[in-house]
């Protein structure tokens, strides 16, 4: 039997204790649920440069990679595909994010961080409860 891991990463863009998160529309995974942009990981790419494109193809911004900080790594457990992911934070900083791929998120919402809503997808809900408001620099979900 084949094991399969794919690699992903994620950005949590904080402002004023809010987080913006996207809601997943004609993606065949967790529609209708909100999460933080990013996606795989391509052969040849490192997660900070594929985080860097994801946020280009995603909110339209050109970010500067100093921007970027390393928030946590998580392995997730998602039948049949096991992921590893490299998730950053972008805190505080002036850019005009908008929905680039609309076909693919119906709207991005900023949160309060301390009053999350039900609708987030459980991944980035620990993300956000664990390494953003905790500590925790690894998780291990799904397993």
């Amino acid at each position: 039997m084949t094991h399969l891991i794919k690699p992903s990463t994620n950005v949590f863009i904080i402002k004023d204790s809010k987080v913006l998160l996207g809601r997943r529309i004609n993606t065949g995974w967790k529609d209708g649920w909100l999460c933080a942009p990013g996606g795989h990981v391509e052969k040849g790419e490192t997660p900070s440069v594929a985080i860097l494109r994801e946020i280009k193809e995603e909110l339209g911004v050109d970010v500067k990679p100093d921007d970027l900080e390393f928030l946590c790594a998580y392995a997730r457990n998602d039948d049949p595909y096991e992921y590893f992911a490299c998730e950053f934070i972008i805190k505080d900083k002036e850019y005009d994010f908008q929905n680039a791929e609309p076909e693919k998120c119906s709207e991005l919402v900023w949160v309060d961080i301390h009053n999350l809503p039900d609708d987030i997808i459980d991944d980035f809900r620990h993300a956000i409860e664990e390494s953003i408001l905790g500590d925790k620099q690894y998780l291990e979900l799904g397993y």
